[in-house]
């Protein structure tokens, strides 16, 4: 390493230590780079932040966005958490289980580990907390399992690699299913092996035919979402791109005229809101990626 990489390195964690916002010390460590180290116009920064911006695939995170926050403002939220609840919540440790099982139905819609935490952590937590789950394992379950949300496809860091890397999206979230898969059952079976002989943990009673035969028919319209997503992708009827669209149609038409949860009026409030979220991504994406380039002018990667 020589110095000058010392020094864009020490200014880059020297800037995120003072707590200066992270996309601000991407840009200002790359500018003085950029002033300092080489004789480049900065008119190259100028022109990769906005090339950053100019990318189609971008798009898709706007919609998943927009995806998850109707799911939150209606009600497809809260009738995937009733089907995992019929599913396990009746075994030992069976709401942690349907937790778990709820972030990896929601992270397959939403593809956002932040909407997921958000969505699933204000009604599960104080649940859990309810039914004599402990404080530590309440927290810690529904902290770490809306991470799912950037395995189980369709993934936010999926889509950014996939455009960084020029990598086909659609084997990138084929590649995803597995691991995912893996990890919700390797929590389900530690959950009950933790949980299995204390009996302090209130369990739910083991519902009947007839009352998980009602809870999946009211559930249903909300478990077609992935399904439609991921059928869509995969068959090849539409590119991840399109089926980002087509799943905030669905959901829109689910929640304004099916469930009846969401009033017209919230239409514009939930696409603002999408829009801020996603341009905090967004100019964090513009950041690195004249960052980025900055390394890639000095070799600094190679030297390391």
């Amino acid at each position: 390493m020589e110095t000058s990489d010392i020094i864009i390195l020490s200014i880059l964690l020297g800037c995120m230590a003072t707590y200066i916002p992270v996309f601000m010390c991407l840009f200002f460590t790359a500018t003085l780079g950029f002033v300092i180290f080489t004789d480049l116009p900065l008119l190259l920064l100028a022109q990769t932040l906005f090339r950053s911006m100019d990318n189609f695939a971008l798009v898709v995170v706007l919609f998943f966005i927009l995806c998850g926050n109707i799911m939150t403002a209606g009600s497809i939220v809260e009738k995937l958490i009733k089907v995992a609840n019929a599913l396990v919540s009746w075994l030992p440790g069976g709401l942690g289980m349907a937790g778990v099982l709820a972030c990896g139905l929601f992270g397959a819609i939403s593809g956002s580990t932040v909407a997921t935490v958000v969505a699933l952590g204000g009604f599960m937590i104080p649940a859990l907390i309810k039914h004599g789950y402990p404080e530590q394992y309440t927290i810690g379950l529904m902290t770490t399992s809306p991470n799912l949300g950037v395995i189980i496809p369709p993934s936010i860091g999926m889509i950014l690699f996939s455009m960084i890397s020029n990598v086909s999206l659609e084997g990138l979230f084929l590649t995803g299913f597995l691991p995912g898969v893996m990890i919700m059952l390797g929590v389900c079976v530690y959950t009950y092996l933790l949980f299995r002989k204390r009996t302090e943990i209130t369990r739910m009673p083991i519902p009947n035919a007839k009352e998980t035969l009602a809870v999946l028919k009211e559930g249903f319209w909300s478990l077609m979402l992935p399904v439609i997503i991921f059928g869509g992708i995969f068959s090849g009827i539409f590119t991840a791109n399109e089926a980002a669209v087509v799943a905030c149609v669905y959901a829109f038409i689910v929640e304004l005229f099916i469930h009846k949860s969401m009033k017209l009026s919230q239409v514009k409030e939930i696409t603002v809101s999408s829009a801020v979220t996603s341009a905090t991504l967004l100019i964090i994406v513009a950041g690195a990626t004249c960052f980025g380039r900055l390394l890639t002018l000095e070799s600094i990667p190679g030297r390391i």
